[in-house]
């Protein structure tokens, strides 16, 4: 099989959509001031811990989590864009299929599980992108 059914791409397509809500909720959540739903901006650990280390500590923490959420979100994006082309479940390095099975745990795959293995291998030491 080349490529996905219909009804497969339509699953995975759900799927997409139903995590992207969940992620920006989850980003939303995080940046939201009690009390205040119209500013966005991260939580005063200071003010709350009053020990400036460990409120750095769980800024630092916040800072990480969303970054993840927004690198996650934008691969569901890529994800959505490519759902209805040829190339979506075609590994980018070597055009063999991504089984179904795997779009739906990582559903911004772009690579097979080898291809992918390789990839992480040899760039184990490249730091990822920030904001």
């Amino acid at each position: 099989m080349r490529y996905l059914t219909i009804e497969q791409r339509e699953a995975l397509g759900a799927h997409i959509d139903g995590r992207a809500g969940a992620l920006r909720d989850q980003i939303a959540t995080a940046l939201k001031q009690p009390g205040n739903s119209e500013t966005m901006h991260l939580a005063n650990h200071l003010a709350e811990i009053d020990d400036d280390a460990v409120a750095d500590l769980e800024t630092s923490l916040d800072i990480a989590a969303i970054e993840r959420g927004l690198a996650e979100l934008r691969a569901l994006e890529g994800a959505r864009e490519r759902l209805h082309g040829p190339e979506f479940g075609v590994c980018v390095d070597c055009e063999n299929e991504i089984p179904y099975r795997r779009l739906m745990a990582n559903l911004g795959a772009i690579r097979c599980v080898a291809c992918q293995e390789h990839f992480e291998r040899t760039h184990a030491n490249r730091r990822a992108g920030s904001i």
